[in-house]
């Protein structure tokens, strides 16, 4: 058995096989390449953790408190655009984080029934990054 030398013919066909449709594998697969290590870059940040502000754990009903509610990354690091849900005790309240990675909440004025001493309203923090993730947390309410 003789090996035979591919070479190629007049045309630009090597055996066949078109010159263009060389150079279009290589370059799609250059592309692809490109494509998916540009993706993997610009890939956003998860919602890591997030926190009640400073002495907002536990507020009294009619306050008119403002609330502030911060959220991190998964490297510690503020998260913007985020979106915050106060529900509960007659409070039912939606904001998104800011660049600082805070959702502020003004005049806030939970209620309790006569017959409760306590109550909670719930925190509810949802991001989508590379997936969507959702943090929880509760806020003490009582009888001012």
């Amino acid at each position: 058995m003789k090996l035979r030398r591919k070479k190629m013919n007049e045309k630009g066909a090597l055996e066949g096989l078109p010159l263009y449709l060389i150079i279009l594998v290589v370059v799609a697969g250059i592309g692809t390449a490109v494509l998916a290590g540009w993706m993997m870059s610009s890939q956003t940040s998860d919602l890591g953790r997030i926190e009640i502000g400073e002495g907002d754990s536990i507020i009294n009903t009619n306050s008119g408190q403002t609330l502030t509610i911060l959220a991190y990354d998964q490297n510690d690091n503020p998260l913007e655009g985020a979106t915050v849900t106060l529900e509960g005790c007659d409070v039912t309240e939606i904001g998104e984080t800011d660049s600082d990675g805070e959702a502020r909440f003004s005049n806030i004025n939970p209620n309790l029934p006569s017959s409760a001493n306590f109550g909670t309203i719930e925190v509810t923090v949802t991001y989508t990054g590379s997936v969507t993730t959702t943090r929880n947390a509760q806020i003490s309410v009582q009888h001012a």
